[in-house]
């Protein structure tokens, strides 16, 4: 499958430990909030991204959603002034699938971010994340 740009879309690998796996010795599930931890953790790691926004329906400013095997998540953030918006979605989008699928065994299929804001150096003052 290739995107509308010809690009193959990033997956993570899937292993038997994923979400709804079955073994002779029992089943492995991940909940939604532990995916969406591990995309927290990503997100935030990413140069760009000043902090995640905490709604609440997204605590961590990252909701996930799974389907079997398949994970969707859902990333609101705010920006550095200064940063290409475009670029740090795609770096946070490329962290989210990486960490999930290397922390949980399950793929990725899509990332939505949404910049809410941007911070601005000497300008803004901090707000404590």
């Amino acid at each position: 499958m290739t995107a509308a740009d010809g690009r193959t879309p990033r997956t993570a690998r899937t292993e038997p430990a994923a979400r709804g796996a079955h073994t002779d010795r029992g089943d492995t599930r991940i909940a939604p909030d532990v995916v969406a931890r591990v995309a927290a953790h990503a997100a935030r790691q990413v140069p760009g991204v000043y902090a995640l926004v905490p709604v609440p329906a997204r605590p961590h400013g990252v909701a996930a959603r799974l389907d079997d095997r398949v994970a969707s998540v859902d990333v609101e953030l705010v920006a550095w002034y200064g940063s290409s918006v475009l670029a740090v979605a795609d770096a946070v989008r490329d962290a989210v699938v990486d960490q999930v699928g290397a922390v949980t065994g399950l793929a990725v299929r899509e990332v939505t971010v949404t910049v809410d804001d941007l911070v601005v150096p000497n300008v803004d003052r901090p707000v404590p994340t």
